[in-house]
């Protein structure tokens, strides 16, 4: 069963959290893509032949840049690259329910790192195929991503056998030998997301904040939250350490709202 938010019940609160991260989102990625094309664009404008070894570089380049935009993406849609049965609905990207009326639906780290695995067997073939220089023909197979959420760092691992062909002669590579680890609090952004979801078992009217936020300083991460609906939440996690921009991990508990007589 879906459950799908529409306009007329988001605030301002939930708006303006929505343009941060759409200019967070913006600023990262493209700073991203322009120091991923630079290599590329440097023998496209020189007229110069990449060497193998230049066209592996960028090969392995589209793996780390898209690894990087899945962890992005799975923050903002609090561990998910695919729609979970219980979300709101922002068109452009979605938010998970973590506590709905009495059901915890958090998913495991493992539902989380075969997500972020799924993002990136969807879009770095996108990347590959922008490799493109006269002479040289790429041909793979599908990706199959194993991915791996650690204390302080997430690791990418893709199974991706590619034949590059040049000049009648052929070469295979294959990218699973080439695994990459990026700078990440996902794994105690986690700890404090599980640590605030499943209190609600307790007692899901009230809340241990400061426990909460020492858990999070431990961590050397800040927790905020949003109320946009009288039952609902916004929950936000953030970091300013791992990445280029700020990171936001983000979640929504809804609550069941008394109505008093």
């Amino acid at each position: 069963m879906k459950k799908r938010g529409k306009s007329a019940q988001v605030t301002i609160f939930i708006i303006l959290a929505i343009l941060i991260l759409v200019i967070i989102i913006v600023i990262f990625i493209k700073t991203s893509s322009q120091k991923q094309n630079i290599g590329r664009k440097y023998f496209e404008q020189e007229g110069l032949q990449p060497s193998i070894i230049n066209i592996q570089n960028f090969i392995v380049d589209c793996l780390e840049e898209t690894s990087k935009q899945a962890i992005i993406t799975i923050g903002i849609q609090g561990g998910y690259s695919n729609k979970p049965d219980y979300y709101f609905d922002m068109e452009w990207a979605f938010i998970p329910y973590y506590y709905y009326q009495g059901l915890i639906l958090m998913p495991e780290k493992t539902k989380i790192e075969n997500e972020l695995s799924s993002y990136v067997n969807s879009n770095i073939e996108s990347c590959i195929d922008k490799i493109k220089f006269q002479n040289f023909l790429l041909t793979y197979s599908k990706p199959i991503t194993k991915t791996t959420i650690n204390k302080g760092y997430t690791s990418f691992t893709t199974q991706l056998p590619v034949k590059i062909e040049h000049e009648g002669n052929t070469i295979n590579f294959d990218l699973n030998q080439h695994p990459i680890s990026i700078n990440s609090s996902l794994y105690e952004i986690i700890e404090v997301a599980d640590y605030i979801t499943n209190s609600h078992k307790e007692n899901p009217e009230l809340m241990c904040i400061n426990c909460i936020t020492e858990l999070a300083k431990e961590r050397k991460l800040y927790v905020d939250f949003i109320a946009i609906e009288k039952d609902t939440s916004l929950v936000m996690i953030l970091e300013n350490r791992t990445m280029e921009t700020p990171y936001i991990f983000q979640f929504l508990n809804k609550y069941e709202f008394q109505v008093n007589p």
